[in-house]
């Protein structure tokens, strides 16, 4: 019902609005077009047609002010989860996503490192990341509520702030649309343009999912956490997207935080309904010490 009330008003203020165009190239006296007459007489006749029309022209940004809001108000959130799952492949192939492994290669922009990110997820709330650059290896681990970190091979460690929490927003990016639906009632969504965006909070932790609502699909996620009492915000580019195995992929993300490119990652392979054991989210060694973490590690 609002989907034909938005149409039918939009229509209604187009024609308002070409109405209008050829209401300011005419006399209002006479109707002859505005360019037949002297400077002094054009001013005149323009202004008298324009105080004519002025009601009309008032009318015309109500209607498209007033169509705009019953647009937004037909964009609930389970219409739109429900289009995103749609464009996505439906929810029987978005299962496929419950339990995957992604190998990515990735370019760190600010020493022009290459590496590679292998992320391991099995839904809702386990990954294991493991990012490896020439000389240096670190292994990421999310287990429902414990967080680890592993260096180039040393005993495994409790992640703490600031990396626990950039740890769990990566766990919240890779969030299918499933995983979404399941967190409906902690949701918000607000309309922006072409755009709205779906903002998820999880232990202190915000992801704000941009979605296109003319292709129905998250091109942005933007995450904010608190590092150093101050908010620095994180966001991830996605696009080349594509379908594999009847899964909607993106299959390049850019990354910045705070304003500053760090990187560029580029999909190279993807393993769907991946078999993995419950003890592949446990450090290998379980002496665990806690220590400092090294923030610049954040991307």
């Amino acid at each position: 019902m609002y989907g034909i009330a938005f149409l039918i008003l939009l229509l209604l203020s187009v024609f308002v609005g070409v109405w209008l165009g050829r209401q300011l190239t005419k006399c209002k006296v006479c109707g002859a077009n505005a360019g037949a007459f002297s400077v002094a007489d054009r001013q005149h006749t323009l202004s008298r047609c324009f105080m004519s029309v002025l009601p009309h022209l008032a009318l015309s940004f109500l209607l498209l002010v007033f169509s705009s809001t019953v647009y937004s108000q037909t964009l609930d959130l389970d219409t739109v989860l429900d289009r995103i799952i749609d464009s996505y492949g439906g929810e029987e192939n978005l299962r496929k996503l419950d339990s995957q492994i992604q190998e990515w290669a990735v370019v760190a922009l600010m020493d022009n490192r290459h590496g590679t990110d292998v992320r391991t997820i099995r839904t809702p709330d386990q990954l294991k990341v493991e990012l490896t650059y020439p000389g240096k290896k670190e292994t990421r681990i999310v287990n429902g509520k414990a967080s680890y970190v592993i260096y180039s091979g040393a005993p495994p460690q409790i992640a703490i702030q600031p990396q626990r929490d950039a740890m769990r927003l990566q766990l919240m990016r890779l969030y299918s649309p499933l995983v979404l639906r399941d967190r409906l009632d902690s949701l918000t969504m607000t309309v922006e343009g072409e755009f709205c965006v779906l903002s998820l909070s999880e232990n202190g932790v915000r992801a704000d999912y941009v979605v296109n609502t003319d292709k129905w699909r998250i091109e942005k996620v933007v995450g904010s956490l608190v590092i150093n009492g101050s908010e620095m915000q994180f966001l991830t580019e996605y696009s080349n997207f594509t379908f594999r195995n009847g899964v909607l992929l993106h299959e390049k993300e850019n990354k910045f935080a705070g304003g500053i490119n760090t990187a560029v990652l580029q999909l190279h392979r993807i393993t769907l309904d991946a078999v993995l054991k419950d003890t592949y989210f446990l450090p290998d060694d379980q002496e665990v010490t806690q220590t400092k973490q090294d923030q610049n590690d954040i991307i």
